[in-house]
């Protein structure tokens, strides 16, 4: 007799209200086993997914808001606001003195109209402010850049920056 039969047979053995009681028991054991191993995981995996969609949407919003204070030829139509005669480097080492950058700026090398520069461990937030403000204020651009991360809010960067329309 194969385990199916015997359990069939023990069944058939117990008291009607016995076999209530077994039978009650066995769905609650059934649906606990199925909200344990099958839904519960699905719902948790959906409410982590949400949370990571909210956070995300925070993140787009913070890089929305800083792109608008840096977007390329939002201010080109009416040029720098402050006229200034003083050379590239000579601005590029005032600004980073002023907004504290100085001390992670380790190359500060003009190449004809152009100035390559190299940050390392520069915080990030500071020396996008810093390049929105070269752009808005002295018509300066990036040629190139190049940016490594440097830790948490930090990056490592080599810029080439000129005057607007020496490129």
């Amino acid at each position: 007799m194969n385990p199916k039969d015997e359990l069939q047979n023990w069944f058939l053995q117990l008291a009607p209200r016995e076999r209530v009681m077994v039978s009650i028991c066995a769905v609650f054991v059934l649906l606990t086993l199925l909200w344990s191993f099958a839904l519960q995981p699905i719902f948790s995996h959906s409410a982590d997914l949400e949370n990571r969609v909210t956070e995300k949407q925070a993140q787009l919003a913070n890089l929305q808001e800083m792109a608008s204070q840096i977007r390329p030829g939002a201010d080109s139509v009416s040029g720098p606001s402050v006229s200034s005669n003083d050379s590239i480097v000579v601005v590029i080492d005032r600004t980073t003195r002023s907004r504290q950058l100085a001390q992670y700026l380790k190359r500060n090398q003009p190449d004809g109209n152009n100035v390559r520069l190299r940050f390392e461990g520069a915080p990030f937030d500071v020396l996008v402010a810093w390049l929105g403000e070269l752009k808005q204020n002295y018509g300066m651009t990036m040629v190139t850049a190049n940016f490594d991360e440097a830790g948490t809010g930090r990056i490592n960067c080599s810029l080439v920056i000129t005057r607007a329309g020496n490129w």
